[in-house]
């Protein structure tokens, strides 16, 4: 007798819940729950024109199932990875000071951040990217 598989989706304030019930030939089945959806970044900047020339790129970057840790983000300004950002887990909030000038122009900000673990209530993921762009001008 062929597999099949029943996905029901729940929706809480921890993310989307979806539990996965395989049956098998024999009768038995084995259900999984995994929350998806638990990632977001928000509070981005900075946006648009900025006079300033040395900045702090900051966002707020939460996991729903709060397993995300600074190892789990990664943060790009013009396509180069930094690494040294602060990332406060209690709050979400990363902060990046860019300790060089910055030449006028468009500059690209991306931030990408992967969050797995269990719980009660199952097992959960999450992914989110952002890209922006600000223009520092001269004064």
């Amino acid at each position: 007798m062929p597999r099949r598989r029943r996905r029901n989706r729940r929706r809480s304030s921890r993310g989307t819940s979806v539990r996965v019930t395989r049956t098998r030939g024999s009768g038995s089945s084995q259900t999984t729950s995994y929350r998806t959806g638990g990632v977001s970044i928000t509070g981005l900047g900075p946006t648009g024109s900025v006079a300033s020339t040395r900045l702090t790129i900051r966002a707020t970057v939460w996991d729903q199932g709060g397993s995300l840790s600074k190892g789990d983000i990664r943060l790009y300004l013009d396509g180069s990875e930094k690494s040294r950002f602060h990332y406060d887990q209690a709050s979400g909030r990363m902060t990046y000071y860019v300790d060089r000038a910055l030449s006028p122009g468009i500059h690209e900000v991306r931030i990408e951040a992967e969050a797995a673990g269990s719980d009660e209530v199952g097992q959960h993921s999450g992914t989110a990217s952002k890209r922006w762009t600000f223009t520092v001008v001269r004064r």
